[in-house]
């Protein structure tokens, strides 16, 4: 293959809350094993990438800001090749995310969108909602209050309440699941797939791996984001819920496993498309 240039962004700090060094880690852990491969990578903030003349044919993005995104989209609809895919970030915003899900029938807990100015007590209580997560809707998280376990209506109508004086207008109200919470990471393009599993003996653990394995992958194929991780809530019944989609994640357990397996599928999929031209 020729030289091949790539620009990759770090996600702005606002977007990481708690995770500002494992989110740029895993973007120069990728970016040295690329270099590796004898890429040409040049790293860009968000800030950065908007103001710049970006001549690289391969964007690596780990951005959720606006102005990023409407950027990338516009440099992936002119033909550059972009992981992952701006749309599919966008799809990852909470409220737009549970619809694509549902119209994928992927498993996930019963949700409301809810407008934060309008009380939805009764709403809930009718839909048997009790327990409950109360989520930002319209963009992606910026501060861990944005994500709010409530035991009650009563106390998610307060949560709403906090979000509409936070100027956050709608919210996503998903039902909490009880069961075992478990970690996902995964590349959609290669298979390439980890998680981490609470409990069970060998053979049991393979085959509930291998459900969990499925319902993340369906997931990420509604969504159209390549590079992912995630929470999934298994029941005591076997049953998966998506709890949690992240379009690229730090995957900070897993770092160099994940960079490596990150690398090589930006790779595969560089020389796909490069043997498509030829035969083109």
């Amino acid at each position: 293959m020729a030289d091949i240039s790539i620009a990759a962004i770090l996600r702005a700090g606002i977007f990481s809350p708690n995770h500002i060094a494992n989110d740029a880690a895993i973007l120069h852990a990728v970016s040295a094993e690329l270099r590796q491969r004898g890429c040409t990578v040049n790293i860009y903030s968000e800030e950065e990438f908007c103001k710049a003349r970006i001549d690289e044919e391969v964007i690596l993005a780990m951005c959720r800001g606006d102005k990023t995104l409407e950027k990338i989209q516009k440099l992936e609809d002119e033909g550059r090749t972009v992981v992952n895919s701006g749309y599919g970030i966008e799809n990852c915003v909470r409220m737009i995310m549970v619809r694509l899900l549902a119209d994928a029938r992927v498993p996930q807990p019963d949700f409301i969108v809810a407008d934060t100015d309008t009380d939805m007590r009764r709403k809930l209580a009718g839909a048997g909602f009790k327990a409950c997560w109360v989520k930002k809707g319209e963009a992606p998280i910026h501060h861990l209050e944005d994500i709010s376990l409530c035991r009650h209506p009563e106390e998610a109508q307060e949560i709403l309440h906090e979000f509409f004086f936070r100027h956050i207008s709608r919210a996503v109200v998903s039902k909490a699941v009880e069961g075992e919470k478990v970690r996902f990471y995964g590349i959609a393009s290669s298979g390439w797939f980890h998680c981490f599993m609470p409990f069970g003996d060998a053979e049991a653990g393979e085959a509930i791996k291998e459900k969990i394995r499925t319902t993340a992958m369906q997931a990420a194929e509604a969504l159209k984001v390549d590079i992912f991780g995630g929470d999934i809530t298994l029941t005591p019944e076997g049953e998966c819920f998506i709890v949690n989609f992240d379009d690229w994640p730090s995957f900070a357990p897993i770092r160099k496993e994940a960079a490596r397996a990150i690398a090589k599928s930006v790779m595969a999929r560089l020389r796909k498309q490069t043997s498509k031209r030829k035969r083109s």
